[in-house]
């Protein structure tokens, strides 16, 4: 099947889906009335006007201690917990004047037919800031009555310009950037939200990273006044990027690596530009705090892409280009359950040895019965690696058969690219949950398998079980590297055998899997090709305790994973406040 036929395949078979979920949601159309009348209600009671305290956030920042009442949600406690407290914003503040370095950060501001409630949080957000060297640049896109508000503001570091025609958000981004005086460029939509703490945290970080050329923040979205749908991300993961911009909010980028915000990506122009500057630099840092509140509107991109479809092209497209700029030949497709973007490759095939410590006659004949890729060879027991001629290896547990017959091919896809060191498939247990999508690295050298135990169609925090990404190390029981890769990470390793170690083959394969990233090779998850293991599923952690002193980093904080998340699962769920 041709891949536009995949393609096309896979969109009827969502939208039949949708359909069906449509009529299940017109037969319960008067009981969706009745709770929505319910919840009205409840706004308007006593408790209701409590919830508020919470989602109401510059009242929370003037408050001693943030107050949560007794219906906000884990997720709203645990917001409280973690925001900065009016006690430690005052020093902040007072440390902030100390900094030996204090850019001036320009924030751009595009509006068009604001709400008038949200513009004024919004800048009310930007004035509260402990950092105070900032300018905010508002450029209203030729609203028909502009808000008044716009000519209210007082500060001399608010400025205000209004177009008379409206150009789109590229070009009042580009006017904005143009009257910009800052060393540092923020971005922030007229209905959105930042921490009073958002422009610290990034001028501190640049005192001990003053390489840095972008810096993002972790964020959650404000739906009917609550806070929500954390987004609590990894590190820069430069495949994880192209499935979507999952930097998103809070960023700021240094000056000198803006040219312009480009009209023909509107309503994806902030990736559109990302996805150049990444071309110029991967000096892309992350600060693993919530200091940004993305509002979710009819109107944004953050209550549905589908009301957005322009968006999701325009995406498309701004991917497209940066393959052609980085020389990549392949097309950009759409995965429709998650709206997540997928690259598939074009390569010249490459032979692949599938390595298996032994094998039956039957699980051979399976292993070649799904495998539709045609250019491979099994090799089983100890074999020498100077028989192997293949270019590409892949080491294979005896115990998984392959879900579907494509499998094969989608790894070579990636594992041909001379940037990735090694790819793995997503490992779906024998009960049909997810046994591994890749490894995460705890502190004592404990290793978790990412999402183990989840429901196999289960999306996953910010769509990372569904999508392609990086981690830090997967496991050995289904991998796939280069020849001369191996080759050249496994001398007088544990996996200089074949046989990969088999008694301490995870410490191998970590071990293995580390070196390539200290090569500057990335580690891929691969989650659209499927193994599954017809035996027992193996424990969720294992240790790896003798790897902590070469790589204590990694052990303390695996950039793959968030240190918000739970240390004790590695499910990626909010993780217990005494850890974080």
């Amino acid at each position: 099947m041709g891949v536009d036929e995949e393609e096309l395949r896979a969109a009827e078979a969502h939208i039949a889906r949708l359909e069906g979920e449509l009529l299940q949601l017109k037969d319960t159309k008067s009981e969706l009335q009745a709770l929505r009348e319910e919840h009205r209600q409840l706004r308007r009671s006593a408790q209701g006007r409590l919830t508020k305290i919470l989602s109401a956030p510059f009242r929370a920042f003037r408050a001693r201690k943030p107050v949560v009442a007794k219906e906000a949600s884990e997720y709203e406690r645990w917001l409280a917990r973690h925001r900065t407290s009016g006690e430690e914003l005052a020093r902040l503040r007072e440390r902030s004047r100390a900094f030996a370095y204090q850019p001036l950060v320009s924030i751009l501001m595009p509006t068009f037919n604001s709400n008038e409630n949200y513009l004024r949080a919004a800048v009310e957000s930007v004035l509260a800031q402990v950092y105070s060297n900032w300018e905010l640049i508002i450029v209203d896109d030729g609203s028909p009555q502009p808000s008044r508000l716009l000519r209210q503001f007082s500060d001399s570091r608010v400025k205000v310009f209004l177009e008379k025609q409206h150009g789109g958000i590229s070009a009042a981004l580009n006017i904005a950037l143009r009257h910009g005086r800052g060393d540092w460029i923020a971005l922030l939509d007229h209905d959105d939200l930042l921490e009073p703490d958002a422009l610290f945290r990034g001028v501190e970080w640049l005192h001990d990273d003053r390489a840095a050329d972008v810096i993002y923040t972790d964020e959650d979205k404000i739906i009917d006044d609550h806070f929500a749908a954390p987004m609590l991300k990894p590190d820069w993961s430069a495949d994880f990027f192209l499935t979507h911009d999952y930097l998103g909010h809070f960023v700021a980028i240094r000056r000198e690596l803006i040219d312009e915000f480009r009209g023909d990506f509107d309503g994806a122009q902030d990736y559109d530009l990302l996805l150049r500057i990444s071309e110029k630099t991967d000096r892309i840092r992350h600060i693993p705090r919530v200091l940004y509140h993305w509002r979710r509107t009819k109107e944004s991109t953050a209550h549905n892409i589908r009301r957005k479809p322009g968006a999701l092209e325009a995406g498309r497209s701004a991917i497209a280009q940066h393959l052609q700029h980085s020389g990549v030949k392949g097309r950009v497709t759409i995965d429709w359950e998650t709206h997540a973007y997928r690259i598939r490759r074009e390569v010249t095939p490459a032979k692949v040895a599938i390595i298996l410590s032994d094998a039956d006659a039957k699980a051979l004949a399976i292993l070649r019965e799904r495998t539709s890729y045609p250019a491979f060879e099994v090799m089983t027991g100890q074999a020498a690696f100077s028989e192997i001629r293949s270019e590409l290896l892949l080491f294979l547990d005896r115990d998984l058969e392959p879900l579907r017959d494509d499998w094969l091919s989608i790894l070579v896809e990636y594992a041909s690219s001379r940037e990735i060191g090694v790819v793995a498939p997503r490992i779906v247990a024998a009960d049909g949950t997810v046994e591994s999508a890749g490894l995460l690295l705890f502190s004592g050298g404990k290793v978790g398998f990412a999402f183990a135990g989840v429901p196999r169609g289960f999306r996953g925090a910010n769509r990372q079980l569904q999508t392609v990404r990086n981690y830090s190390a997967v496991s050995p029981s289904c991998m796939m590297t280069r020849r001369d890769l191996f080759q050249k990470f496994t001398a007088g390793t544990a996996m200089e055998s074949l046989g990969c170690a088999r008694d301490d083959r995870m410490s191998a394969g970590v071990e293995f899997c580390l070196g390539l990233r200290d090569a500057g090779l990335r580690v891929v998850s691969i989650p659209y090709a499927e193994v599954r293991r017809t035996s027992t599923r193996p424990s969720a952690t294992e240790s790896c305790p003798q790897l902590v002193q070469r790589w204590p980093s990694f052990f303390a904080r695996d950039p793959f994973y968030n240190p918000n998340l739970s240390r004790e699962r590695a499910d990626f769920s909010l993780g217990d406040p005494s850890h974080a």
